[in-house]
């Protein structure tokens, strides 16, 4: 590759990086979850989105998007589905909005532990503009059962499996990334579960798959996950999908750039805190400021600047997580 050419390279992921006119969102509609997952490092305090915070934000989208040309948003808790409501809510208020621009470009997604997302919520979120869904799984069973459960304790394989069963089934258009997390004790445990996904799902080319390797966040059960080496981890990952077989698989380097490093990228939590990272949600640093009444964003001085120091250095690491090697961390 030429001097000039990489010159050219950077100079565009910098534009990328730094565009006005591209906007990412994860939004929590509430920080609420039905579920316990042994190793959450989410404490659930905060609850659903207020009106007050739902009309503030469409104030905020009402303010910016003629100013855009592309949208992310995606739909993060807590479980998101808890809030459906609000959910279809603001994504009906962004198709209004962007109607007739027929440049604009548009992409809804949500993060959901599956639990909830039945056929009529499927369709009522596809029909909004919510089609790509990253649902999670920890194996067969008697695996998954037993970290991540209810918040009453019940199992919850069952209902999720019937979902992705359901969405195998349906005709719309979405896609469905599976994220098959593991440990060092359960990687040991997953043959039933591969051998399911092989059997019922690997034929339909909406499901990519995605092994990833549980990492202590901060949560209270940290000091019980066994968890897996760096060393071990490509080796582990690449014998698990040479045994699922197929080609469908997403991996860390597909996700060279966290929206946590792009400047025009926010995280709206559900009481109208503006944060840039969906984990390190209680640590002041993450906090960069406030979405006010009538849609503008109060921002904290010096808050911004840490989280896209890789604009400046193009380093993978701080590209790829900001909060990895954060200053002061």
């Amino acid at each position: 590759m030429s001097q000039k050419s990489t010159a050219a390279e950077r100079r565009n992921k910098r534009a990328t990086l730094l565009s006005n006119e591209i906007m990412r969102l994860h939004i929590f509609p509430t920080e609420a979850c039905n579920f316990r997952c042994t190793y959450c490092y989410e404490d659930h305090a905060q609850g659903k989105m207020p009106r007050k915070v739902v009309s503030a934000l469409k104030q905020f989208l009402r303010n910016r998007l003629p100013t855009l040309n592309a949208l992310t948003v995606s739909w993060f808790g807590g479980e998101p589905l808890l809030a459906k409501d609000v959910i279809l809510d603001i994504s009906r208020f962004i198709q209004k909005e962007i109607e007739g621009r027929r440049d604009f470009i548009y992409a809804g997604s949500a993060t959901t532990n599956g639990y909830l997302l039945d056929s009529a919520t499927l369709h009522d979120l596809f029909q909004v503009g919510v089609t790509e869904f990253q649902i999670s799984l920890d194996g067969p069973p008697e695996v998954h059962n037993k970290s991540r459960r209810r918040a009453d304790g019940a199992g919850t394989f069952e209902r999720i499996w019937s979902n992705l069963i359901m969405i195998r089934d349906s005709p719309l258009p979405v896609s469905v990334l599976l994220r098959l997390h593991i440990d060092d004790q359960t990687r040991f445990k997953l043959d039933p579960l591969l051998d399911l996904l092989r059997k019922e799902l690997m034929h339909d080319d909406r499901f990519t798959f995605f092994f990833r390797v549980l990492s202590k966040l901060g949560g209270p059960n940290d000091h019980m996950l066994r968890v897996i080496s760096p060393e071990e981890e490509s080796t582990v990952i690449a014998t698990l999908e040479r045994s699922l077989g197929g080609s469908r698989f997403k991996r860390k380097s597909d996700f060279p750039l966290c929206y946590a490093a792009h400047a025009n990228a926010f995280v709206f939590r559900s009481n109208g805190d503006i944060v840039k990272c969906t984990v390190a949600l209680n640590d002041e640093r993450n906090k960069i400021g406030t979405l006010c009444p009538d849609g503008t964003l109060e921002i904290i001085p010096n808050r911004v600047t840490p989280w896209i120091r890789g604009i400046s250095t193009l380093d993978p690491k701080e590209l790829s997580c900001p909060w990895h090697g954060f200053p002061g961390k």
